[in-house]
């Protein structure tokens, strides 16, 4: 089964790690993850967590990170590898579960081996094979360096659209940098233009504009702002598509 697979880049996150086991149930519950495996816990769980909810664990799915965790999960479940759990220590996903805090694969020793890869953004090129999901996405290579890479592609948390759907042309802000940015509702790299006049939010005229919304913790949504468009000056301009340089023109993916 094919997911993108979308993280942030962060160094490996100390914790106590739970015992690798199989995933006994997954469920999808609108922005949020849940789960239980079949090995109890063995940690001290948190006080918000409730009595009926102690073997439970709870995934943001606003976040890079709990996407990247969700995949995981999903390509456990289908290859019936073990998961090993860091614990978050508190319930910020949902009030009374435990949040993970990251997770990695351990490959079913009956399954022959068989490991979980990292692919371009066709699905087919394969890029090398997944470590570790603590806190970002860790891989080797399957060619050239041996040493563990990372994969992590900005994200756009705010574009500016003039339809009601945000979902035709967006326009943004400002970017650190040039690099490519990858816009989740679309699964698609981007980058800003510059600032000549036909790139322009505001040569729109006198109509509204919305705005994409995406941040962890106040969840995705497209939402009308109280300007039209001719009141944007020369900052705000059309997005671009672009490659990303290991990915290519969509997100990679995990299988």
């Amino acid at each position: 089964m094919n997911l993108k697979l979308l993280a942030v880049l962060a160094a490996i996150a100390p914790g106590a790690v739970c015992a690798a086991s199989a995933v006994k149930q997954l469920d999808v519950l609108g922005d949020a993850v849940t789960f239980t495996l079949e090995q109890p816990k063995s940690h001290a769980i948190p006080a918000c967590v409730s009595a009926d909810n102690l073997q439970k664990w709870a995934i943001n799915l606003n976040s890079l990170q709990g996407q990247a965790m969700y995949s995981l999960l999903v390509t456990a479940v289908s290859k019936e590898h073990l998961v090993n759990v860091i614990p978050a220590n508190r319930c910020e996903v949902i009030a009374d579960i435990e949040q993970a805090g990251s997770l990695s694969l351990k490959t079913n020793p009956a399954q022959g081996g068989v490991g979980v890869s990292l692919y371009k953004g066709d699905g087919v090129t394969k890029l090398g094979t997944v470590t570790n999901t603590s806190n970002g996405i860790q891989y080797v290579p399957s060619e050239g360096t041996t040493w563990v890479q990372h994969y992590g592609p900005s994200t756009l948390n705010l574009v500016y659209y003039v339809d009601e759907q945000c979902s035709g042309q967006g326009y943004i802000y400002h970017t650190p940098s040039s690099s490519p940015y990858l816009l989740l509702p679309k699964n698609r790299f981007y980058t800003k233009s510059d600032s000549k006049s036909e790139n322009l939010l505001s040569k729109n005229g006198n109509v509204p504009v919305y705005q994409y919304v995406s941040y962890a913790e106040e969840g995705k949504r497209c939402q009308k702002t109280q300007n039209t468009a001719n009141q944007y000056d020369a900052r705000y301009t059309k997005l671009l598509d672009a490659e990303h340089p290991l990915c290519g023109m969509h997100a990679c993916v995990i299988r």
